[in-house]
Parts: structure tokens; C-alpha cells; sequence
């Protein structure tokens, strides 16, 4: 017999960009980071892509989902706002993109940072990137 599936939700995108724009209903991320540096006034800004997709047994019910990003010891540096999502249809995922702006201070020399996409209070990706002070060749 075949159990039913209880809607399974995915996270099968999280990218971290320089920026982005969108132009008529599509969006664009330049400037792809696998790694960050901080500009030399301290500030270090980017944003998080993230991409949701539904199995089709998924509910139409509000989920909640929003971005955390954490230093190595896994203290919160930042949040993203909340955001609703819904998953009519299994063909139509749900997207956020956030921006941030992190301390001027957070990091002296090289750290790594912890970017997690968490929907309903439940982390379902998680990637990690090295912050430091120059590129690396």
C-alpha cells in the first residue's frame, strides 16, 4: 500500500550575490559570491536568493520562511524579515531575495559565515562562506 506524502518542501536554491535588479517580472543576481569581502569603508552588503519548491501533496496554508545568517559559532549576526509563501501549485515555486547589511566590525581577518534558509521554524539549507580581506587567487 502506498502512503500518502504529508507535502514535502524543499529549499533548492540559495545563492548569495553582490546585487540584483529585475526587469519585467525577471530577476537578475550579479555578481555570484563564493567568498565576501568587505568593502574598505567596513560595510559589507550582498543579498541571499532563495528558492522554495512544493511536492504536489503540498497545502496552499501560509508558511512562513525567512534567512539567518550566523557566525562560525553560530551566533545570530542577522535576520532577514519574515515572509509568507504559499504552494498553490507544485509547478509555481516560491522565491525570496534579501538584502543585507552586516556590522562594520564583525570580522577581523578570516571567518566564515553560516547562511541558512529556514521555513516554519525549520532550517532546510544551509550554506557557508568565507568573509575576508582580500580575494583569494
Amino acid at each position: 500500500m502506498h502512503k500518502d506524502c504529508d507535502g514535502v518542501v524543499e529549499c533548492t536554491a540559495l545563492v548569495l550575490a553582490e546585487g540584483c535588479s529585475e526587469l519585467e517580472g525577471r530577476l537578475t543576481l550579479f555578481g555570484i559570491l563564493d567568498e565576501i569581502r568587505p568593502a574598505e569603508s567596513g560595510e559589507t552588503s550582498f543579498v541571499v536568493y532563495t528558492k522554495f519548491e512544493g511536492c504536489e501533496h503540498a497545502t496552499d496554508d501560509e508558511r512562513r520562511a525567512r534567512l539567518i545568517i550566523t557566525d562560525e559559532d553560530g551566533e545570530m549576526l542577522v535576520e532577514s524579515d519574515e515572509y509568507p509563501i504559499w504552494f498553490a501549485d507544485a509547478e509555481d515555486p516560491a522565491t525570496i531575495v534579501a538584502a543585507f547589511d552586516l556590522p562594520p566590525d564583525f570580522a577581523d581577518g578570516e571567518t566564515v559565515l553560516w547562511v541558512e534558509a529556514v521555513l516554519d521554524d525549520e532550517t532546510l539549507s544551509q550554506t557557508a562562506v568565507r568573509v575576508h580581506d582580500r580575494y583569494s587567487v
